[in-house]
């Protein structure tokens, strides 16, 4: 219960900006890189997978804050019909780094959280708390379309096997690329 009203708290913060800001939208698709899962029944490899993410988020100069979904659905690497599935609900700040060009470093974090499933738990899921951070880079194609690749790190924490609650640990780099759509 404390997961959830966190993130009601992030987001309603997202959702009461000044007028300066500039609001957005974005969406990437990259390369889901998942880590080993290792809980006390399981030690699983995953294969990469395709990793999806959608934001809508608000602009303030060099700082950017945004409510995000993401989602990916990686196989294990000994049984392509075994899989899991990560779906995310992250609050994400990013900084911008101004190089006064159309290209734009930047720097990002994020928490929220993971509701996570795995062919192996009879239980339908486990939720936990999930943290990200990362790196990239803007390419601005006009005033209003950045393209973005960028690389982030992301890892559930407190994260418990639903049958037996055992402790899991386990997490995720991703490559992305994408376009975000500035108001």
């Amino acid at each position: 219960m404390k997961k959830i009203v966190l993130m009601f708290v992030l987001l309603a913060g997202i959702a009461s900006t000044p007028a300066i800001a500039k609001p957005y939208i974005s969406g990437s698709v990259g390369l889901g890189m998942p880590g080993d899962w290792d809980e006390v029944e399981h030690h699983e490899k995953f294969d990469s997978s395709a990793a999806w993410n959608g934001a809508i988020g608000y602009s303030f100069g060099s700082y950017r804050l945004e409510a995000a979904l993401g989602y990916e659905n990686p196989n294990y690497k000994n049984d392509s019909s075994a899989d899991a599935s990560i779906l995310t609900v992250m609050a994400n700040g990013y900084y911008d780094i101004d190089t006064n060009s159309k290209i734009t470093p930047y720097l990002m974090a994020g928490a929220g959280i993971a509701d996570i499933n795995v062919s192996w738990w009879t239980a339908n899921s486990s939720t936990s708390f999930v943290w990200q951070v990362g790196a990239g880079v803007g390419l601005k194609g006009n005033d209003h379309v950045t393209f973005d690749l960028g690389y982030r790190y992301i890892r559930p924490e407190g994260l418990e096997c639903p049958e037996d609650h055992s402790n899991v640990s386990w997490s995720s780099h991703h490559i992305m690329a994408g376009v975000r759509y500035q108001f």
